[in-house]
């Protein structure tokens, strides 16, 4: 798919690098992705020419003051360089506020007179084993917007079982296959699963080959931007190694952006899986979503985790478990997963469950609470597919 030549030129001109790199990788952008720009340029090419000039003008009159670099309509990328020129302008905080309140109208555009009813969507986070949890709440500000259930056997029994069945389940005739379950995990638990056709199931420690050569090339980088977007685009065209289990083309593009846009992703597996669940909800918006966090290692003295190292090669003394530490990072991260599809335009039922605890706590609209109590595992499945039905 190409943008049309002469929207490109109406465009503000910090608009058209993203677009053309988004066009350019068209088949490799997610469904939920291809829908919401498609409908976005349509709604954009239908808008009458004056209120096409109102709405950007806001991002225009400040583009007009920044010092830009000398985009063209062919420009296909925003590089390290060019961004850096972007933020350090004294006009920055402005000219997001005013992009930020120019997709707000368009979305509101696209969303008016298309009334339809919000999909159902299931969120499961689970924690790791052997976490040291005490007597009081688990999540203090989540157990006050829902309520625990009991189960008649610990969670940590149930969890394949419930990943089996809603991977099997029937889709919804609008989604694609590649919509229906994703699973992020420290561990490979649920990736060493038998395969699901409608199941993407992504581990920390499965990727461990590829997260080691990005980390290999990132820590030779000068300290130089244009050394920067130079290694960035070899990582860019990098050949996955055969063993990685990537699956498709989007797939792997999707583990690449992950890795490339920082955020402790190649370095600790809860933050792989948090922002992994972030990334996959807002570009995929799959109606499951799986997230296992693990026991994290206790961080090495001067092991250089800063400077994206890896903190076996840079200490080679023994790993050691972490829990309290895993416990206390994990927290918030559940936390932020489920603010994150909150934001969705979906009807979300939350389960936050720990493996040795035989009752699972509930974040759901009145309609999923499942019936009966101790719940068993065959109803907590049949409740969940019934759910995304």
């Amino acid at each position: 798919m190409q943008a049309d030549r002469e929207l490109l030129a109406r465009l503000p001109r910090t608009f058209v690098p993203a677009l053309n790199e988004q066009m350019r990788g068209w088949d490799l952008l997610f469904p939920a992705e291809q829908r919401s720009i498609r409908a976005q340029l349509d709604w954009l090419a239908r808008l009458p020419g004056a209120e096409f000039d109102k709405l950007f003008a806001p991002v225009k009159q400040l583009e007009a003051r920044m010092d830009l670099p000398a985009w063209s309509l062919a420009s296909e990328r925003l590089s390290i360089d060019d961004t850096s020129v972007l933020v350090r302008s004294p006009y920055y905080p402005q000219w997001r506020d005013a992009v930020q309140k120019v997709f707000e109208q368009i979305d509101a555009g696209v969303l008016n007179g298309r009334a339809q009813a919000l999909p159902n969507r299931l969120l499961v986070c689970a924690l790791p084993a052997g976490l040291p949890l005490a007597s009081g709440p688990i999540w203090p500000r989540l157990e006050k917007q829902g309520r625990w259930i009991p189960l008649q056997a610990p969670f940590g029994t149930m969890l394949e079982l419930l990943v089996e069945a809603v991977a099997a389940r029937k889709p919804r005739p609008e989604t694609e296959p590649l919509e229906c379950t994703w699973a992020f995990e420290c561990a490979s638990r649920i990736t060493q699963m038998p395969p699901a056709a409608h199941l993407v199931a992504l581990s920390f420690d499965a990727l461990g080959p590829v997260r080691r050569e990005f980390l290999k090339r990132l820590n030779v980088i000068p300290k130089d931007l244009r050394a920067m977007d130079a290694t960035y685009n070899d990582l860019r065209r990098l050949e996955f190694k055969a063993e990685a289990p990537l699956g498709t083309p989007r797939i792997r593009e999707f583990v690449r952006t992950l890795f490339l846009s920082g955020n402790g992703a190649l370095l600790f597996g809860n933050s792989f899986v948090e922002w992994g669940a972030a990334e996959a909800l807002r570009r995929v918006q799959p109606a499951a979503l799986f997230c296992c966090f693990g026991i994290r290692p206790k961080l090495k003295p001067f092991s250089s985790v800063v400077l994206f190292e890896d903190q076996n090669r840079a200490n080679p003394t023994p790993d050691q478990p972490d829990p309290a530490g895993s416990l206390i990072d994990i927290r918030p991260l559940t936390e932020y997963v489920y603010l994150n599809a909150s934001r969705q335009r979906a009807r979300t039922a939350a389960i936050f469950a720990a493996p040795e605890l035989d009752r699972a706590l509930i974040l759901a609209p009145p309609e999923f609470m499942p019936p009966g109590s101790p719940l068993a595992a065959a109803d907590l499945c049949a409740t969940a597919v019934q759910w995304l039905g």
